[in-house]
Protein backbone atom coordinates (compact mmCIF):
# COMPACT_ATOMS: atom_id res chain seq x y z
CA UNK A 1 0.00 0.00 0.00
CA UNK A 2 2.61 2.22 0.78
CA UNK A 3 4.69 2.13 -2.61
CA UNK A 4 1.39 2.48 -4.23
CA UNK A 5 0.74 5.66 -2.75
CA UNK A 6 4.22 6.71 -3.11
CA UNK A 7 4.14 5.83 -7.15
CA UNK A 8 0.55 7.47 -7.32
CA UNK A 9 2.13 11.14 -5.53
CA UNK A 10 5.27 11.14 -7.85
CA UNK A 11 3.34 10.54 -11.30
CA UNK A 12 0.55 13.64 -9.91
CA UNK A 13 4.03 15.66 -9.38
CA UNK A 14 5.54 15.08 -12.18
CA UNK A 15 2.16 16.08 -14.52
CA UNK A 16 1.54 19.09 -12.82
CA UNK A 17 5.38 19.67 -13.22
CA UNK A 18 5.42 19.68 -17.15
CA UNK A 19 1.63 21.78 -17.17
CA UNK A 20 3.33 23.79 -15.31
CA UNK A 21 6.20 24.33 -17.41
CA UNK A 22 4.24 24.13 -20.40
CA UNK A 23 2.04 27.05 -19.93
CA UNK A 24 4.53 29.31 -18.66
CA UNK A 25 6.53 29.16 -22.04
CA UNK A 26 2.87 29.15 -23.97
CA UNK A 27 2.00 32.35 -22.06
CA UNK A 28 5.44 34.27 -22.65
CA UNK A 29 4.89 33.15 -26.72
CA UNK A 30 1.58 34.37 -26.84
CA UNK A 31 2.61 37.94 -25.26
CA UNK A 32 0.41 37.26 -21.99
CA UNK A 33 -2.78 36.89 -23.88
CA UNK A 34 -3.52 33.62 -21.71
CA UNK A 35 -2.87 29.72 -22.14
CA UNK A 36 -6.16 29.50 -22.97
CA UNK A 37 -6.26 31.80 -25.91
CA UNK A 38 -2.86 30.15 -26.95
CA UNK A 39 -4.37 26.96 -27.75
CA UNK A 40 -7.83 28.15 -28.86
CA UNK A 41 -7.78 32.22 -30.03
CA UNK A 42 -4.27 32.84 -31.21
CA UNK A 43 -3.66 30.58 -34.20
CA UNK A 44 0.12 31.86 -34.29
CA UNK A 45 0.82 30.76 -30.34
CA UNK A 46 -0.78 27.49 -31.17
CA UNK A 47 1.53 26.60 -33.94
CA UNK A 48 4.42 27.41 -31.87
CA UNK A 49 2.89 25.68 -29.30
CA UNK A 50 3.03 22.73 -31.22
CA UNK A 51 6.42 23.18 -31.95
CA UNK A 52 7.42 23.98 -28.67
CA UNK A 53 5.49 20.80 -27.28
CA UNK A 54 6.90 18.41 -30.29
CA UNK A 55 10.56 19.45 -29.60
CA UNK A 56 10.31 18.97 -25.32
CA UNK A 57 8.48 16.03 -25.52
CA UNK A 58 11.58 13.98 -26.10
CA UNK A 59 12.97 16.31 -23.16
CA UNK A 60 9.38 15.39 -21.07
CA UNK A 61 9.79 11.59 -21.47
CA UNK A 62 13.47 11.80 -20.24
CA UNK A 63 12.70 14.25 -17.30
CA UNK A 64 9.65 11.51 -16.22
CA UNK A 65 12.32 8.89 -16.71
CA UNK A 66 14.35 10.37 -14.84
CA UNK A 67 12.22 11.78 -12.01
CA UNK A 68 10.86 8.12 -11.82
CA UNK A 69 14.15 6.52 -11.87
CA UNK A 70 15.54 9.39 -9.06
CA UNK A 71 12.05 9.11 -6.86
CA UNK A 72 12.77 4.70 -6.97
CA UNK A 73 16.02 5.20 -6.11
CA UNK A 74 14.95 8.13 -3.46
CA UNK A 75 12.33 4.82 -2.17
CA UNK A 76 14.81 2.29 -2.01
CA UNK A 77 17.88 4.20 -0.38
CA UNK A 78 15.97 6.81 1.55
CA UNK A 79 12.72 5.62 2.84
CA UNK A 80 13.02 1.90 2.58
CA UNK A 81 16.71 1.61 3.33
CA UNK A 82 16.99 4.45 6.02
CA UNK A 83 13.69 3.53 7.28
CA UNK A 84 11.47 1.32 6.33
CA UNK A 85 14.91 -1.55 6.00
CA UNK A 86 15.66 -1.25 9.65
CA UNK A 87 12.44 -0.63 10.95
CA UNK A 88 11.09 -4.00 9.58
CA UNK A 89 14.57 -5.74 10.57
CA UNK A 90 13.45 -4.38 14.02
CA UNK A 91 10.03 -6.29 13.57
CA UNK A 92 11.56 -9.69 12.14
CA UNK A 93 13.82 -9.28 15.57
CA UNK A 94 10.98 -8.86 17.53
CA UNK A 95 8.58 -11.12 15.89
CA UNK A 96 11.20 -13.74 16.16
CA UNK A 97 12.39 -13.08 19.50
CA UNK A 98 8.27 -13.26 20.92
CA UNK A 99 8.19 -16.25 18.37
CA UNK A 100 10.92 -17.89 20.00
CA UNK A 101 9.83 -17.21 23.50
CA UNK A 102 6.21 -18.58 22.67
CA UNK A 103 7.90 -21.49 21.13
CA UNK A 104 9.87 -22.05 24.83
CA UNK A 105 6.49 -21.00 26.69
CA UNK A 106 4.80 -24.03 24.16
CA UNK A 107 7.31 -26.10 24.73
CA UNK A 108 7.11 -26.13 28.14
CA UNK A 109 4.07 -26.74 28.21
CA UNK A 110 4.05 -29.85 26.25
CA UNK A 111 7.22 -30.69 28.34
CA UNK A 112 5.07 -30.23 31.59
CA UNK A 113 2.24 -32.47 29.75
CA UNK A 114 4.23 -35.29 28.77
CA UNK A 115 5.97 -35.06 32.05
CA UNK A 116 2.38 -35.35 34.01
CA UNK A 117 1.34 -38.05 31.44
CA UNK A 118 4.50 -39.89 31.97
CA UNK A 119 4.23 -40.13 36.00
CA UNK A 120 0.51 -40.81 35.63
CA UNK A 121 1.47 -43.60 33.71
CA UNK A 122 3.97 -44.46 36.50
CA UNK A 123 2.05 -44.18 39.01
CA UNK A 124 -1.20 -46.01 37.33
CA UNK A 125 1.66 -49.35 36.98
CA UNK A 126 2.60 -48.90 40.37
CA UNK A 127 -0.84 -49.06 41.69
CA UNK A 128 -1.48 -51.90 39.15
CA UNK A 129 1.71 -53.20 39.83
CA UNK A 130 0.67 -52.92 43.93
CA UNK A 131 -3.03 -54.77 43.82
CA UNK A 132 -1.83 -57.19 41.66
CA UNK A 133 1.27 -58.52 42.79
CA UNK A 134 0.56 -58.63 46.39
CA UNK A 135 -0.56 -61.69 47.36
CA UNK A 136 -2.87 -61.78 50.76
CA UNK A 137 -2.88 -64.02 53.51
CA UNK A 138 -5.98 -65.94 52.55
CA UNK A 139 -4.18 -67.11 48.85
CA UNK A 140 -0.49 -67.90 50.74
CA UNK A 141 -3.32 -70.72 52.98
CA UNK A 142 -3.72 -72.21 49.49
CA UNK A 143 -0.19 -72.37 49.29
CA UNK A 144 0.70 -73.45 52.93
CA UNK A 145 -1.56 -76.21 53.18
CA UNK A 146 -0.73 -77.67 49.52
CA UNK A 147 2.78 -78.05 50.78
CA UNK A 148 4.26 -82.14 50.70
CA UNK A 149 0.80 -83.26 49.43
CA UNK A 150 2.41 -84.87 46.34
CA UNK A 151 4.80 -87.20 49.37
CA UNK A 152 2.26 -87.90 51.46
CA UNK A 153 0.39 -88.92 48.16
CA UNK A 154 2.94 -91.37 47.06
CA UNK A 155 3.39 -92.70 51.11
CA UNK A 156 -0.39 -93.67 50.51
CA UNK A 157 0.76 -95.54 47.44
CA UNK A 158 3.49 -97.00 49.39
CA UNK A 159 1.09 -98.06 52.66
CA UNK A 160 -1.76 -99.14 49.99
CA UNK A 161 1.13 -101.93 48.52
CA UNK A 162 2.69 -102.78 51.90
CA UNK A 163 -0.84 -104.08 52.99
CA UNK A 164 -2.06 -105.60 49.81
CA UNK A 165 1.65 -107.68 50.12
CA UNK A 166 0.90 -108.21 54.24
CA UNK A 167 -2.21 -109.67 53.71
CA UNK A 168 -1.79 -112.08 50.35
CA UNK A 169 1.15 -113.62 52.63
CA UNK A 170 -1.14 -114.01 55.16
CA UNK A 171 -3.85 -116.01 52.90
CA UNK A 172 -0.98 -117.63 51.34
CA UNK A 173 0.47 -118.95 55.09
CA UNK A 174 3.86 -117.52 53.64
CA UNK A 175 6.76 -118.45 56.22
CA UNK A 176 7.34 -115.04 56.38
CA UNK A 177 4.72 -114.09 58.99
CA UNK A 178 2.60 -115.50 61.84
CA UNK A 179 0.35 -118.11 59.79
CA UNK A 180 3.34 -119.68 58.08
CA UNK A 181 2.37 -122.87 60.41
CA UNK A 182 -1.10 -122.99 58.95
CA UNK A 183 -4.58 -122.54 60.17
CA UNK A 184 -3.37 -122.91 63.68
CA UNK A 185 -0.58 -120.89 63.91
CA UNK A 186 -2.70 -117.90 62.79
CA UNK A 187 -5.92 -118.34 65.09
CA UNK A 188 -3.09 -118.67 68.36
CA UNK A 189 -1.23 -115.81 66.99
CA UNK A 190 -4.53 -114.08 66.88
CA UNK A 191 -5.77 -114.84 70.06
CA UNK A 192 -2.54 -113.85 71.78
CA UNK A 193 -2.79 -110.41 70.56
CA UNK A 194 -6.36 -109.90 71.06
CA UNK A 195 -5.83 -111.47 74.70
CA UNK A 196 -2.71 -109.15 75.07
CA UNK A 197 -4.22 -106.29 73.29
CA UNK A 198 -8.06 -105.34 72.54
CA UNK A 199 -9.66 -107.82 75.00
CA UNK A 200 -12.40 -105.77 77.29
CA UNK A 201 -13.00 -108.35 80.38
CA UNK A 202 -16.61 -106.63 80.63
CA UNK A 203 -18.07 -108.14 76.85
CA UNK A 204 -19.46 -111.24 76.41
CA UNK A 205 -21.37 -110.57 79.43
CA UNK A 206 -18.19 -109.98 81.87
CA UNK A 207 -17.18 -113.63 80.44
CA UNK A 208 -13.49 -112.69 79.50
CA UNK A 209 -12.31 -111.84 83.08
CA UNK A 210 -10.27 -115.24 82.80
CA UNK A 211 -9.79 -115.49 78.90
CA UNK A 212 -7.58 -112.07 79.73
CA UNK A 213 -6.83 -111.81 82.89
CA UNK A 214 -4.23 -109.10 82.28
CA UNK A 215 -5.94 -106.65 79.90
CA UNK A 216 -4.03 -103.80 77.90
CA UNK A 217 -3.53 -100.96 80.14
CA UNK A 218 -4.36 -99.11 76.82
CA UNK A 219 -8.25 -98.69 77.27
CA UNK A 220 -8.47 -97.26 73.83
CA UNK A 221 -7.17 -100.37 72.01
CA UNK A 222 -10.18 -102.17 73.59
CA UNK A 223 -11.95 -103.92 70.20
CA UNK A 224 -9.97 -102.12 67.96
CA UNK A 225 -9.63 -105.59 65.92
CA UNK A 226 -13.35 -105.37 65.30
CA UNK A 227 -14.18 -101.41 65.34
CA UNK A 228 -13.63 -100.05 61.71
CA UNK A 229 -15.47 -96.38 62.32
CA UNK A 230 -13.20 -96.07 65.62
CA UNK A 231 -9.86 -97.32 63.80
CA UNK A 232 -10.36 -96.10 60.77
CA UNK A 233 -13.51 -93.92 59.69
CA UNK A 234 -13.40 -90.89 62.35
CA UNK A 235 -9.55 -90.26 62.26
CA UNK A 236 -8.08 -88.03 60.22
CA UNK A 237 -4.42 -89.54 60.14
CA UNK A 238 -3.37 -92.84 61.50
CA UNK A 239 0.32 -93.88 62.47
CA UNK A 240 1.01 -95.74 59.87
CA UNK A 241 4.43 -95.02 58.10
CA UNK A 242 6.66 -98.01 56.15
CA UNK A 243 9.27 -96.00 55.10
CA UNK A 244 12.75 -96.39 56.56
CA UNK A 245 11.93 -92.84 58.33
CA UNK A 246 8.63 -94.43 59.50
CA UNK A 247 10.36 -97.98 60.93
CA UNK A 248 13.48 -96.00 62.92
CA UNK A 249 10.29 -93.41 64.19
CA UNK A 250 8.27 -96.46 65.76
CA UNK A 251 11.40 -98.02 67.95
CA UNK A 252 14.20 -97.09 70.54
CA UNK A 253 17.12 -98.83 69.10
CA UNK A 254 18.32 -98.34 65.24
CA UNK A 255 19.90 -101.60 65.35
CA UNK A 256 17.32 -103.79 66.56
CA UNK A 257 14.50 -105.13 64.54
CA UNK A 258 11.33 -103.02 63.58
CA UNK A 259 8.65 -102.33 65.89
CA UNK A 260 5.04 -101.63 64.38
CA UNK A 261 3.16 -98.95 65.78
CA UNK A 262 0.20 -99.40 67.49
CA UNK A 263 -2.19 -98.08 64.86
CA UNK A 264 -0.06 -100.45 62.29
CA UNK A 265 -0.54 -103.51 64.70
CA UNK A 266 -4.47 -102.57 64.88
CA UNK A 267 -5.08 -101.83 60.98
CA UNK A 268 -3.57 -105.38 60.39
CA UNK A 269 -5.59 -107.12 63.31
CA UNK A 270 -8.92 -105.57 62.17
CA UNK A 271 -8.19 -107.00 58.17
CA UNK A 272 -7.37 -110.14 59.21
CA UNK A 273 -11.11 -110.18 60.84
CA UNK A 274 -12.36 -108.64 57.91
CA UNK A 275 -10.67 -110.75 55.24
CA UNK A 276 -10.16 -114.96 54.98
CA UNK A 277 -10.89 -114.72 58.59
CA UNK A 278 -10.50 -119.13 58.51
CA UNK A 279 -7.19 -119.22 56.52
CA UNK A 280 -7.00 -122.56 53.17
CA UNK A 281 -5.84 -125.32 55.21
CA UNK A 282 -2.05 -125.87 53.92
CA UNK A 283 -1.28 -128.74 51.24
CA UNK A 284 1.37 -131.07 51.13
CA UNK A 285 3.86 -130.90 48.77
CA UNK A 286 3.20 -134.71 47.84
CA UNK A 287 -0.72 -133.74 47.09
CA UNK A 288 0.70 -131.25 44.22
CA UNK A 289 3.45 -133.26 42.49
CA UNK A 290 4.69 -137.13 42.91
CA UNK A 291 8.06 -138.32 43.58
CA UNK A 292 9.19 -137.38 40.29
CA UNK A 293 8.33 -133.72 40.39
CA UNK A 294 5.31 -134.36 37.85
CA UNK A 295 1.98 -132.38 38.44
CA UNK A 296 -1.00 -134.28 39.94
CA UNK A 297 -3.88 -132.84 38.68
CA UNK A 298 -6.57 -133.45 41.28
CA UNK A 299 -4.45 -132.05 43.76
CA UNK A 300 -3.47 -129.12 41.84
CA UNK A 301 -7.01 -128.13 40.72
CA UNK A 302 -7.73 -127.35 44.38
CA UNK A 303 -4.89 -125.57 45.04
CA UNK A 304 -5.41 -123.36 41.69
CA UNK A 305 -9.27 -122.79 43.02
CA UNK A 306 -7.47 -121.36 46.41
CA UNK A 307 -5.19 -118.92 44.67
CA UNK A 308 -8.33 -118.05 42.43
CA UNK A 309 -10.23 -117.39 46.03
CA UNK A 310 -7.31 -115.60 47.42
CA UNK A 311 -7.30 -112.98 44.11
CA UNK A 312 -11.04 -112.11 44.08
CA UNK A 313 -10.51 -110.99 47.95
CA UNK A 314 -7.80 -108.93 47.18
CA UNK A 315 -10.04 -107.04 45.28
CA UNK A 316 -11.77 -106.35 48.03
CA UNK A 317 -8.65 -105.40 50.41
CA UNK A 318 -7.58 -103.17 47.80
CA UNK A 319 -10.36 -101.31 48.82
CA UNK A 320 -9.66 -101.48 51.67
CA UNK A 321 -6.11 -100.99 52.00
CA UNK A 322 -6.68 -97.74 49.63
CA UNK A 323 -8.72 -96.31 52.13
CA UNK A 324 -6.66 -97.23 55.21
CA UNK A 325 -3.69 -95.93 53.38
CA UNK A 326 -4.99 -92.32 52.43
CA UNK A 327 -4.98 -92.03 56.53
CA UNK A 328 -1.22 -92.76 56.78
CA UNK A 329 1.30 -90.34 58.09
CA UNK A 330 2.17 -87.57 55.31
CA UNK A 331 5.32 -85.50 55.76
CA UNK A 332 6.44 -82.70 58.84
CA UNK A 333 6.57 -79.71 56.93
CA UNK A 334 2.82 -79.23 56.69
CA UNK A 335 2.21 -79.60 60.04
CA UNK A 336 2.44 -75.80 61.77
CA UNK A 337 0.52 -74.79 59.20
CA UNK A 338 -2.04 -76.81 59.37
CA UNK A 339 -2.21 -76.24 63.70
CA UNK A 340 -2.15 -72.80 62.84
CA UNK A 341 -5.36 -73.24 60.86
CA UNK A 342 -7.15 -75.37 63.25
CA UNK A 343 -6.64 -72.33 65.95
CA UNK A 344 -8.25 -70.21 64.53
CA UNK A 345 -11.64 -72.64 65.16
CA UNK A 346 -10.86 -72.01 69.10
CA UNK A 347 -9.26 -75.83 69.37
CA UNK A 348 -6.32 -76.59 71.86
CA UNK A 349 -3.24 -77.79 70.54
CA UNK A 350 -4.11 -80.99 72.31
CA UNK A 351 -7.40 -81.38 70.42
CA UNK A 352 -5.45 -80.40 67.42
CA UNK A 353 -3.41 -82.98 67.61
CA UNK A 354 -5.71 -85.56 68.37
CA UNK A 355 -7.61 -84.16 65.03
CA UNK A 356 -5.36 -84.41 62.64
CA UNK A 357 -2.50 -86.24 64.47
CA UNK A 358 1.33 -85.15 64.67
CA UNK A 359 1.84 -85.85 60.95
CA UNK A 360 -1.38 -84.99 59.34
CA UNK A 361 -2.11 -87.27 56.47
CA UNK A 362 -2.90 -86.74 52.77
CA UNK A 363 -6.48 -87.31 53.86
CA UNK A 364 -5.83 -84.69 56.04
CA UNK A 365 -4.53 -82.33 54.53
CA UNK A 366 -7.39 -82.61 51.79
CA UNK A 367 -9.89 -82.45 54.19
CA UNK A 368 -8.42 -78.78 55.25
CA UNK A 369 -8.31 -77.70 51.68
CA UNK A 370 -11.49 -79.07 50.88
CA UNK A 371 -14.05 -78.53 53.89
CA UNK A 372 -11.99 -76.37 56.94
CA UNK A 373 -11.09 -73.53 55.23
CA UNK A 374 -14.70 -72.83 53.84
CA UNK A 375 -16.15 -73.29 57.16
CA UNK A 376 -14.49 -70.44 58.54
CA UNK A 377 -15.73 -67.09 58.11
CA UNK A 378 -11.98 -65.18 57.19
CA UNK A 379 -12.05 -66.86 53.93
CA UNK A 380 -15.38 -64.70 52.84
CA UNK A 381 -14.46 -61.35 54.73
CA UNK A 382 -11.21 -62.05 52.47
CA UNK A 383 -12.98 -62.13 49.37
CA UNK A 384 -13.22 -58.40 49.42
CA UNK A 385 -9.66 -58.60 48.06
CA UNK A 386 -8.00 -57.36 44.90
CA UNK A 387 -9.52 -59.05 42.13
CA UNK A 388 -6.41 -60.60 40.97
CA UNK A 389 -6.33 -62.04 44.41
CA UNK A 390 -9.18 -63.19 43.87
CA UNK A 391 -8.99 -65.00 40.41
CA UNK A 392 -5.68 -66.69 42.03
CA UNK A 393 -7.81 -68.29 44.61
CA UNK A 394 -10.04 -69.21 41.73
CA UNK A 395 -7.69 -71.02 39.92
CA UNK A 396 -6.43 -73.10 43.21
CA UNK A 397 -9.73 -74.29 44.29
CA UNK A 398 -9.90 -75.32 40.79
CA UNK A 399 -6.95 -76.96 41.28
CA UNK A 400 -8.09 -78.76 44.25
CA UNK A 401 -11.12 -80.11 42.76
CA UNK A 402 -8.80 -81.78 40.11
CA UNK A 403 -7.19 -83.66 42.79
CA UNK A 404 -10.68 -84.23 44.30
CA UNK A 405 -11.92 -85.60 41.68
CA UNK A 406 -9.07 -87.22 40.89
CA UNK A 407 -9.27 -89.22 44.14
CA UNK A 408 -12.96 -90.11 43.24
CA UNK A 409 -12.05 -91.82 39.78
CA UNK A 410 -9.66 -94.02 41.37
CA UNK A 411 -12.11 -94.63 44.00
CA UNK A 412 -14.69 -95.41 41.23
CA UNK A 413 -12.07 -97.83 39.12
CA UNK A 414 -12.13 -99.32 42.86
CA UNK A 415 -15.57 -100.07 42.55
CA UNK A 416 -15.44 -100.91 39.27
CA UNK A 417 -12.79 -103.70 39.71
CA UNK A 418 -15.25 -105.08 42.83
CA UNK A 419 -18.49 -105.33 40.85
CA UNK A 420 -17.29 -106.96 38.24
CA UNK A 421 -15.50 -109.52 40.74
CA UNK A 422 -19.21 -110.01 41.98
CA UNK A 423 -20.55 -110.36 38.99
CA UNK A 424 -17.85 -112.93 38.19
CA UNK A 425 -18.06 -114.88 41.01
CA UNK A 426 -21.51 -114.45 40.70
CA UNK A 427 -21.59 -116.12 37.05
CA UNK A 428 -18.88 -119.05 38.27
CA UNK A 429 -21.76 -121.61 39.07
CA UNK A 430 -23.75 -121.11 35.62
CA UNK A 431 -20.48 -121.03 33.88
CA UNK A 432 -19.41 -124.38 35.42
CA UNK A 433 -22.73 -126.06 34.51
CA UNK A 434 -22.48 -125.08 31.13
CA UNK A 435 -18.68 -126.29 30.81
CA UNK A 436 -20.15 -129.45 32.36
CA UNK A 437 -22.95 -129.78 29.94
CA UNK A 438 -20.57 -129.09 27.07
CA UNK A 439 -18.20 -131.60 28.20
CA UNK A 440 -21.38 -134.47 28.01
CA UNK A 441 -22.03 -134.21 24.69
CA UNK A 442 -18.69 -135.92 23.82
CA UNK A 443 -18.25 -139.36 24.68
CA UNK A 444 -14.79 -138.92 26.38
CA UNK A 445 -13.72 -136.34 28.55
CA UNK A 446 -11.11 -133.90 27.26
CA UNK A 447 -7.95 -134.16 29.04
CA UNK A 448 -6.44 -131.86 30.87
CA UNK A 449 -2.62 -130.89 29.93
CA UNK A 450 -0.09 -129.27 31.78
CA UNK A 451 3.38 -127.90 30.61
Amino acid sequence: IIKKYLLFALVSLSVMTLMSATSKKSWAQCNGTGFWCCFNCCGKCASEAVRISDAERNITKQYITDQFIYQRQWLVTQVFNNHLLPALMLFTEQMTAMAMNQITDIGMLLDAKHQLETQRLFQTMSAEAHKSYQPSEGMCTFGTVSRSLAASDRNNDLSAAVFSARMIQRELLSGDNLAGGGRSSDILSRAKQFQDLYCNPKDNGNGLSKFCPNPSADKTRYNKDINYTSLIDSPLTLSLDFTAQGNSAHQSNKHAPSNASSDEEDVIALASNLYAHTLPPGVAPSFLTDDQGLFKVSGLTQYMNIRALTAKRSVARNSFAAITAMKSEGETQVQPYLYAIMKEFGLSNQEITDYLGTRPSYNAQMEILTKKLYQNPTFYTELYDKPTNVARKTVSMQAIELMQRRDIYRSTLRSEAILSTMLETALSDPQEAVSNEILRLDDTEAPITLP
